[in-house]
This record gives C-alpha cells, sequence and structure tokens, in this order.
C-alpha cells in the first residue's frame, strides 16, 4: 500500500480540531485496528480516539507525522525578527555610544537643566518637523 504524497502546508491547513474529527472507541480500534489504520493512511484523514467515552489521542499516518515534524522544523529556522528589533538595537547603541563620550554627562545637564533661552535660541527642528517663526 503506497502512501499519497501532501505538502505539508497542505497538510497543516487541512488538519481540523479533534472535536470535529471521526470518533473511535478504543475497543473498535482493538477489534478493527489493522482496517482503521489502513483507512488513515490511504486518505490522509486524522481520526480521534476515545477511551471509555473520553477523547484521548488523535492518530495519523508516520507520513503526516514526519511533514508536520518537518515543518514546524522549518518554521523555527525562519527568522522571526522582521527588522525592527535589529534597527532598534543599533539605534540604541548609537544613543549609549554618544552618551558615553566624554562631556556628554554636561550636554545632558544642559538639556534638562539648562536656561530656556539658550534651549530654545539652539533649537533646530528635526526631519519630520516644519519650522515655525
Amino acid at each position: 500500500m503506497t502512501e499519497r504524497v501532501i505538502p505539508a502546508a497542505s497538510l497543516l491547513r487541512r488538519l481540523k480540531p479533534s472535536s470535529e474529527l471521526e470518533t473511535v472507541p478504543v475497543s473498535r480500534l482493538a477489534r478493527k485496528g489493522t482496517e482503521l489504520l489502513s483507512r488513515i493512511t490511504e486518505t490522509s484523514e486524522a481520526v480521534a480516539v476515545q477511551v471509555q467515552g473520553v477523547g484521548s489521542m488523535v492518530t495519523l499516518s508516520r507520513r503526516q507525522y514526519d511533514e508536520i515534524v518537518a515543518l514546524v522544523d522549518q518554521l523555527g529556522a525562519i527568522p522571526q525578527d522582521d527588522g525592527f528589533g535589529e534597527a532598534l538595537g543599533a539605534r540604541f547603541d548609537a544613543l549609549v555610544e554618544r552618551m558615553n563620550q566624554p562631556g556628554a554627562d554636561q550636554t545632558t545637564d544642559e538639556a534638562l537643566f539648562g536656561d530656556v533661552e539658550h534651549l530654545n535660541r539652539s533649537y533646530r527642528p528635526g526631519a519630520t518637523e516644519t519650522e515655525t517663526g
């Protein structure tokens, strides 16, 4: 018996919550396990198994399981940073470097506690601001 090859991404899109799967009592699995396992392999459909009326596991073919594991590994290898964290880190590093330069503490004190008129005279608008007269 040969299994159909289904790409892992397609498999993941087809996965359903266990509550929506065909449910099989474990007693039926014991009596007709080979038949059930053959059907799972041929159809690529997962089946929920109940023990004493309570869902306890979901079965799927070994190929499906291996495809899911491979896809999870691939997803884990994709960098999750969209560049924002790296850019923010670079800006923070530059800020710390400027703060550690000689005289930075004096400049900071002047900016925070200096004469307001002097600060207003030396102010220059930034790239996102416009000068008002």
